[in-house]
């Protein structure tokens, strides 16, 4: 990539994480997040890896740098990024749901405390709802689209149904197997927490 188009590459990506960042789409869920989680890794990437959610209990930096050497070692690819399909972690939370907030406002401080409680964030993660995937999806297809990786894998089955749907494949996703779609590989496989180096085996079996 010259010089010129990684300063493009990079100007898109910043203009799209702005959006983000200022996205109202799902202000109830929005009012608990601190800030959206974003991508990282590298702007010219052979593969993207897109996990549902940023949810730190499944899937902390270290597990993220495992995934990242699995796919490394079992893949063979060095050039790497990772996404997320919904970009604000969804919680549970029994005050959240109990009072009548009529302020679109942050909820958390910088410190991740409550300002309803003044202590810290007792929300438990939870699987984001299908709004939340569908309001979230158009970003991460603008991001694959920017990024124009020759991979795509896609952890679990519930991301890759929307995913390769957005895509035009509207069979049931079989696992660890290549969808091709406009000169890219996109690889549905089981969840962050469960891919161990048996999947990387199997999807470079059918590459």
């Amino acid at each position: 990539m010259s010089n010129g188009n990684r300063e493009q590459v990079i100007r898109q990506i910043i203009n799209m994480e702005d959006r983000i960042s200022n996205c109202r789409r799902c202000d109830a869920v929005t009012r608990c997040v601190r800030r959206p989680s974003l991508g990282k890794g590298d702007l010219q990437p052979d593969l993207i890896m897109v996990l549902e959610s940023d949810d730190r209990d499944s899937c902390d930096i270290n597990r993220m740098l495992e995934l990242r050497d699995l796919i490394k070692t079992g893949l063979g690819f060095e050039k790497i990024y990772h996404t997320f399909l919904v970009r604000c972690q969804p919680k549970a939370c029994p005050l959240h749901s109990n009072i009548n907030c009529q302020s679109n406002r942050k909820l958390l401080d910088k410190d991740h405390h409550c300002l309803l409680t003044d202590a810290a964030c007792e929300g438990t993660n939870i699987h984001p709802s299908c709004d939340s995937i569908i309001s979230c999806l158009s970003f991460l297809l603008e991001e694959i689209s920017i990024l124009n990786p020759a991979y795509i894998v896609l952890f679990g089955k519930r991301i890759s149904r929307y995913i390769l749907r957005a895509y035009g494949f509207f069979e049931e996703p079989v696992m660890n197997t290549s969808y091709r779609y406009e000169g890219c590989s996109i690889i549905p496989t089981v969840d962050e927490a469960h891919f161990t180096s048996l999947e990387c085996q199997q999807i470079k079996s059918r590459l």
